[in-house]
C-alpha cells in the first residue's frame, strides 16, 4: 500500500528529472557560444549518462547513484568552466540537491559540499571573484531546496512504513482469529461429533455380540441384522477417522499426503501414481486434497463399476496437481448408487477456491477425469 504523499513522490521525481534535463539541454545548447558549443554539448552527455546511472540505481546501491550524481555534478562545473553563459550552474546544482534527497545523509552532504566547492572553484578561474556571490547563493538555495525535499520524502516514507505496520498487524489479528476459530471449531467437532460417532460404535459392537449370542448364524433374519449392523459400525468408526483427520487439519496437524493417497487407491482398487519430489502443502490443502480423490473415487465407483482408475499426484514447479481417471465402465464393479454423503461437484469447487486451486472435471474419451491444481503461493 502506497500513502498519497508517497504515490506523489514517486510521480513527481521521474517527470521532475526529465523536465530538468529537456530545460537543461535547451539552454545548454541556445546560451553556449558557437566555439564553445560542441565541448558544451559533450559535457551535457556526460549529465544525461550520469542521469541515466542515477536513475536505475537502487536505494541500496547508492554508491551507483553517487557516482551518477558526480557526473553529473562533474558537468556542471566543466560547462561553468567552459562558458558562464551556459546553464552549467543548474546542472551543479541539481546535482547538489539530489545528493543531499537520494544519498545517505553523511555521502550525501560530502558529495554536496564538493560539488559546490568545485563549481566555485570553476566560477573563480574563469570569471574571477566577482562570479563567487551569485555561485555560492545559487549553490546555497539548490542545497536548501535539497534539504526541503529530503524532508517530503522522509515523512513519505515513514507513512508508507506506518501504513505497512498497520496492514501487517491487521493481518496478524485477523490470522490470529482465524487460527483461534480453527482451535474452537476442532474442539467442538472433537468433543461433540467424535464421542457421538465413539459411543455408537461401541454401542453397535454390543449389538453385534448380542445378535451372535442369539443365534445370528443359524437365523436368516438376525444374520440380515447382524450384516447391517456390521455395515453401520464399519459406517461409524469411517466417520470417526475422517472426524479425527478433520480435527487434524483444523489444528494445523498435516498427514503425510503420498501415503495418504495412496491408501486410498488401493483400499479402492485404483492405481496410485506420483511425479516429482513430495513436499509439505500445508493441512488446508492437503486436506483438500485427500477430499478431491476421495470423491473422485467414490464417484468412479457410482458411475464407472469396474473401470480402471488412476490417481495421480503431481508435485510441479509453480503448482501442485492430483488427478483421478477412470476409464470406461465395464460392469465388472459393484454398483454404490445410494450411498449418499458425497461432496459433490459443487462442494470440490469450494475446497478448491477455499486454498486458491482450480477444480476441472469431465470426459475424457470413454472415461472421465477430475483434476485439481493449486499454484504453490496457495498451499
Amino acid at each position: 500500500m502506497t500513502s498519497p504523499t508517497g504515490l506523489r513522490w514517486r510521480v513527481a521525481l521521474p517527470v521532475g528529472r526529465i523536465f530538468a534535463l529537456a530545460v537543461l539541454f535547451l539552454a545548454a545548447y541556445s546560451w553556449a557560444s558557437p566555439e564553445n558549443r560542441p565541448a558544451v554539448m559533450g559535457a551535457l552527455a556526460v549529465c544525461v549518462v550520469g542521469a541515466a546511472v542515477e536513475l536505475r540505481a537502487t536505494t541500496e546501491q547508492w554508491k551507483w547513484r553517487l557516482a551518477g550524481l558526480a557526473l553529473i555534478g562533474a558537468s556542471g562545473v566543466a560547462m561553468v568552466a567552459l562558458d558562464p553563459g551556459t546553464p552549467g550552474l543548474l546542472a551543479a546544482g541539481l546535482a547538489v540537491s539530489v545528493c543531499l534527497v537520494r544519498l545517505p545523509p553523511l555521502p550525501g552532504f560530502v558529495a554536496a559540499g564538493v560539488i559546490a566547492s568545485a563549481t566555485i572553484g570553476a566560477g573563480l578561474l574563469r570569471g574571477g571573484p566577482a562570479t563567487i556571490p551569485p555561485i555560492v547563493a545559487a549553490c546555497g538555495g539548490f542545497g536548501i531546496l535539497g534539504l526541503i525535499l529530503a524532508g517530503v520524502r522522509a515523512r513519505a516514507d515513514t507513512a508508507e512504513r506506518l501504513l505497512a505496520s498497520e496492514k501487517a498487524a491487521r493481518e496478524a489479528t485477523a490470522e490470529a482469529e482465524r487460527y483461534a476459530e480453527r482451535q474452537r471449531l476442532a474442539r467442538e467437532i472433537h468433543d461433540i461429533l467424535a464421542h457421538t460417532l465413539s459411543a455408537q460404535a461401541v454401542q453397535l459392537e454390543g449389538a453385534r455380540l448380542a445378535l451372535e449370542k442369539a443365534g445370528a448364524q443359524e437365523d436368516p433374519v438376525l444374520a440380515r441384522a447382524a450384516k447391517a449392523v456390521e455395515a453401520a459400525q464399519r459406517l461409524a468408526r469411517d466417520g470417526l477417522t475422517e472426524t479425527r483427520r478433520a480435527v487434524h487439519s483444523l489444528r494445523g496437524e498435516e498427514r503425510d499426503l503420498p501415503k495418504t493417497l495412496r491408501e486410498l487407491a488401493e483400499t479402492a482398487g485404483a492405481a496410485y501414481r506420483q511425479d516429482g519430489q513430495a513436499r509439505p502443502l500445508g493441512p488446508q490443502a492437503s486436506l483438500t486434497f485427500e477430499r478431491i480423490v476421495q470423491e473422485g473415487l467414490t464417484n468412479a465407483r457410482k458411475h464407472a463399476p469396474g473401470a480402471p482408475v488412476t490417481v495421480t499426484m503431481t508435485y510441479g514447479g509453480e503448482r501442485d496437481r492430483v488427478e483421478v481417471h477412470n476409464g470406461a465402465p465395464t460392469g465388472g464393479g459393484p454398483v454404490l448408487g445410494n450411498t449418499g454423503g458425497g461432496y459433490g461437484l459443487a462442494g470440490m469447487r469450494e475446497r478448491a477456491a477455499l486454498i486458491g486451486g482450480a477444480l476441472t472435471t469431465g470426459a475424457d474419451g470413454e472415461g472421465y477425469r477430475i483434476c485439481l491444481t493449486i499454484p504453490r503461493s496457495g498451499s
